[in-house]
């Protein structure tokens, strides 16, 4: 691969993962409730999620989906449902031992892992997108260690980027420690969950009805 090709693949990479998400809500959303350096490693579970969704997109999941629509709508739908259910659990009273950043235990330490992994895993259309964009930036012929680096590169541009976002979220935090704004900041970071994930849903049975909709035309 040409390093001017590498370049302009790791620029597309760090312009789509600097596009606000669920991803990044959800670690800054840790870094002010829990630290950065939590947040930091709870943010690796995302990270591996998305090395497999991109390495899935290499082995031809990404046209197994396209030919079968139904399939790939419901996991959008399944995904959509759990970023709404991140959402509803922001909205909910915080329980006593998650008031202060010190109550959490080491099980809390896996549970943001777990959680961070299913915000990245909860987007299969990710899939489509790796498959859309490896093979442009992979010259025929080439061995499975183009693949892997372009794979490397992607999960390392994230890894910087949210890391930004994470280290960024000190002043954020500072703000949601005075009285009342901590109540404030879970309603906030709920509500634009559920409204990533009524998008998401949008989205999915828009793409879902289109399809239909354009054989219909022909007809």
């Amino acid at each position: 691969m040409e390093i001017s090709a590498y370049l302009v693949f790791v620029a597309v990479a760090a312009l789509q993962v600097a596009t606000p998400g669920p991803s990044t809500l959800f670690v800054v959303r840790n870094a002010t409730a829990y630290g950065r350096r939590r947040a930091l490693v709870a943010l690796s579970g995302d990270l591996v999620a998305i090395a497999l969704l991109a390495t899935l997109s290499a082995t031809g999941l990404g046209a197994l989906i396209v030919a079968w629509p139904t399939t790939f709508l419901v996991l959008r739908l399944a995904g959509a449902a759990y970023i709404l259910w991140l959402g509803w659990d922001q909205l909910r009273p915080a329980a006593p031992q998650e008031r202060t950043r010190g109550g959490a235990d080491g099980g809390r330490n896996t549970s943001l892992w777990l959680h961070s992994f299913g915000v990245g895993i909860s987007n299969p259309k990710a899939v489509l997108f790796f498959a859309a964009l490896f093979p442009q930036f992979i010259p025929g012929g080439s061995g499975p260690s183009v693949l892997a680096l372009l794979v490397l590169t992607f999960v390392a541009v994230k890894l910087l980027v949210l890391g930004g976002y994470a280290l960024g979220a000190r002043s954020v935090g500072r703000l949601l420690g005075r009285p009342g704004n901590a109540r404030r900041g879970r309603i906030l970071t709920g509500l634009l969950f559920m409204a990533f994930g009524a998008l998401m849903i949008w989205a999915a049975v828009a793409d879902y009805a289109r399809p239909a909709a354009g054989a219909t035309a022909a007809g």
